[in-house]
């Protein structure tokens, strides 16, 4: 067992026990047996995907279990003025959102993280309406890799990365973590809950200061009034 893995799973039931929440307790939420999810805890079957986005449902920070990384996430502002958009205007305001985040995020800082700058390319792309519907096939081509060394990176089986890629299989935990080690992609991104678009603007939204958030959503209410005009 890898030694990422290892230390998610000390994370994962740490956790439980802060929430003082038995296996019992736990299995009960995922729909599993108390003994199902005690080997997934002692590393003796990898949790699941299904079992990962159930947990992620709950409210489950999933990105810190994976990652052992901090990430402060809740709904901005900007979020909210998208959501509440005609569906008629939502491209372009979203392409105008990603420009201005862009520019708000090197202005505070030009060294940008490993995640920041996998989320703020997933961005770009999104808003350029030319996305497909997977994050992992956006995050490859980000990367620069080309599908078969990508998957001996993640020490699959080309099929098998494939698979991943056209959404027919889920990655389960060891291997969003290894997308992680290699990409840069929080491991939230590629748990589908139909938000991808709104999370990263959210996370993205964090790392600018006050004074720059003003202007950006001050100039985005004004694209919507511009767009409806």
């Amino acid at each position: 067992m890898r030694k990422s893995y290892e230390e998610f799973l000390h994370r994962l039931s740490q956790y439980r026990l802060y929430l003082n929440m038995t296996q019992e307790d736990i299995g009960s939420v995922l729909g599993i047996t108390q003994s199902q999810f005690s080997k997934m805890e002692l590393g003796k079957t990898i949790v699941p995907y299904k079992s990962l986005k159930c947990l992620m449902k709950e409210g489950w920070d999933i990105d810190f279990l994976m990652t052992g990384k901090e990430f402060v996430r809740k709904e901005s502002e900007l979020v909210s003025l998208i959501k509440n958009a005609e569906e008629e205007h939502k491209p372009e305001l979203l392409y105008a959102v990603a420009w201005l985040l862009e520019q708000g995020i090197f202005r505070n800082n030009s060294d940008l993280s490993f995640e920041t700058r996998c989320e703020l390319e997933v961005l770009k792309i999104r808003a350029t309406g030319c996305h497909s519907e997977s994050v992992l096939y956006e995050v490859r081509k980000i990367s620069g890799i080309s599908q078969v060394p990508m998957a001996e990176k993640l020490g699959v089986n080309i099929k098998k990365y494939r698979m991943l890629e056209k959404r027919k299989s889920d990655p389960d935990a060891e291997l969003l973590i290894r997308i992680y080690e290699v990409t840069g992609c929080k491991p939230s991104l590629l748990i589908d809950l139909g938000n991808v678009d709104n999370v990263i603007i959210d996370d993205l939204w964090q790392q600018i200061e006050y004074s720059a958030q003003k202007k950006i959503l001050m100039l985005s209410k004004q694209i919507l009034w511009f767009l409806k005009t």
